[in-house]
């Protein structure tokens, strides 16, 4: 009987990382987070500076905004250039899915080469995410309509189309000055499982919009029969708090009061929240300008329907910013780590947690742990040299069976690599980094696997999709079969001598001729 190995946490609850995500989240144990709810840049090509410094734009990069002399400060930019994708970030993508480099290309030449340093920079991101989120994990995506479209590409190649689960649509009314178009009052929120079997999810519920406008006037009527009451009805009054879910309150001549906790149809994709307004209590500045803040009740749904109270279910934000999603998961009694490069985070979460959360300024300092530094691996990851000699030694044993590399749970051919080391029995298993336990494996493959699922399963998955090389090289020999319509089409085109457009103008003089006669 195997025995699954919990993951553990290299870091404490309440940590907030200052420092470039990437390096944050290659510093993590790969399969510590129940839930992933960021929201990135958007690439919307602006740049928010601070008022009281002025900023070189030919030093600043996309991560790291810098003055003049070399020092870090309160800034924002969403520009990108090719140039600022660093060789680290595209060898791991590379390493990762090499495939993933080409899409991005695609759509620099389509659209921009900013877009495409977006999406390299996001695609970066996205492959660690998936690292350190677990089985039965979810990641939510914030975009809007600058890029929504390549993320959802991107995030399929990276999770999977199958994980795919919502496109929550938040709507908000914020006015905009607008003469072209309609106006934009829609962000979207790409919902992702890692394992669509496996992810935790809780059903949250909402009342109908009828019952939600007499319930905002404070009154709702229902009837619902009970055997122990003589009529066998019972009138019930039904309060909607937004902060306390559904309760029903004794009012009036009502003496029948039950609690009616889970009430109401299974939420829609469809969320109409409210903007922040600048009176609004959880807005906050950055640099001395207003910040492109979400609200804290819109991320707590996202925590509640995916991680639990009683189990200690652990929320990361790779770009905290101000502090939202870290506020939705402590006023949901969840533990929680936040990473962002700018170093007013610090000051900006303590400020936000005592204005939005229970405690003061000086409560949150000593419960907030702020580190400068980079987490240290404790799991059982090996380093890339060792990861590389188990795959040169799997490499020889493919090439004395065949003259060529397969992925072995797909078998489409591919060069070394394109290839990665993967477990035959799975981590979780207690599955050891031996060679007699390795193979070698395409990055899809791999990432379908995870650390539950065996090969056998995966390779039964891609059977019955018509995704193993076989199936697919009887697919492409069938299109590439003519019907004997087109092998009669392309006979005649091989015995006619003249082209087509001779003959009909031969024929044309030769019928104008015997008119004239």
């Amino acid at each position: 009987m195997t025995t699954t190995k919990q993951p553990e946490m290299n870091c404490n609850n309440r940590t907030v990382f200052i420092g470039d995500n990437r390096e944050v989240m290659l510093g993590l144990n790969a399969d510590i987070a129940d839930a992933i709810i960021t929201d990135p840049p958007f690439n919307k090509e602006q740049v928010r500076k601070d008022s009281s410094v002025k900023i070189d734009k030919e030093k600043s990069t996309q991560t790291r905004l810098v003055d003049i002399h070399g020092n870090v400060v309160q800034a924002y930019s969403d520009k990108w250039k090719i140039e600022d994708i660093t060789g680290d970030e595209l060898q791991y993508i590379r390493y990762k899915d090499k495939d993933l480099i080409d899409f991005c290309s695609i759509v620099g030449r389509s659209h921009s080469s900013g877009m495409e340093a977006y999406l390299l920079f996001m695609a970066d991101r996205l492959l660690l995410c998936h690292e350190i989120l677990k089985e039965t994990g979810s990641i939510f995506l914030h975009c809007d309509h600058s890029s929504n479209g390549y993320l959802r590409m991107l995030m399929d190649a990276i999770f999977g189309e199958k994980n795919f689960r919502n496109e929550i649509i938040w709507c908000y009314g914020k006015w905009s000055n607008t003469a072209k178009c309609f106006q934009r009052n829609t962000d979207t929120i790409l919902f992702y499982a890692k394992n669509a079997e496996l992810m935790k999810f809780n059903v949250l519920r909402e009342f109908s919009d009828d019952k939600k406008k007499k319930i905002e006037k404070g009154y709702c009527t229902n009837t619902v029969r009970n055997a122990k009451s003589p009529s066998g009805r019972i009138r019930q009054l039904i309060v909607y708090d937004r902060e306390k879910a559904a309760s029903v309150i004794k009012k009036g001549n009502y003496d029948n009061v039950v609690y009616v906790d889970g009430q109401g149809s299974p939420m829609r994709n469809w969320w109409h929240i409210p903007h922040l307004n600048s009176q609004a209590k959880e807005r906050c500045k950055e640099g001395g300008k207003w910040t492109d803040q979400k609200p804290v009740s819109l991320y707590t749904r996202l925590v509640k329907a995916v991680t639990d109270k009683d189990k200690g279910d652990l929320v990361i934000d790779p770009f905290c910013g101000c502090a939202t999603t870290l506020i939705a998961a402590e006023n949901a009694q969840r533990k929680w780590i936040g990473i962002d490069i700018n170093p007013t985070t610090e000051e900006l979460v303590i400020e936000q947690l005592a204005k939005l959360s229970e405690g003061t300024e000086d409560f949150w300092r000593g419960k907030v742990k702020i580190r400068h530094g980079l987490p240290k691996r404790s799991d059982n990851r090996i380093s890339k040299k060792k990861l590389d000699e188990f795959k040169d030694q799997l490499i020889v044993q493919q090439m004395k069976i065949r003259s060529y590399l397969i992925c072995v749970i797909c078998e489409h051919p591919k060069d070394s690599f394109d290839l990665e080391v993967g477990h035959k029995q799975p981590k979780c298993e207690d599955g050891e980094w031996e060679v007699e336990n390795l193979q070698l494996e395409c990055p899809r493959c791999n990432r379908r696997k995870g650390s539950t699922k065996t090969a056998e399963d995966v390779r039964k998955e891609l059977k019955k999709e018509g995704l193993l090389y076989q199936q697919r090289v009887k697919v492409h020999e069938h299109l590439k079969t003519l019907t004997p319509r087109q092998k009669d089409w392309k006979k005649g085109i091989k015995q006619r001598k003249k082209p087509r457009w001779k003959e009909d103008l031969e024929r044309e003089k030769e019928s104008r001729q015997t008119k004239l006669m």
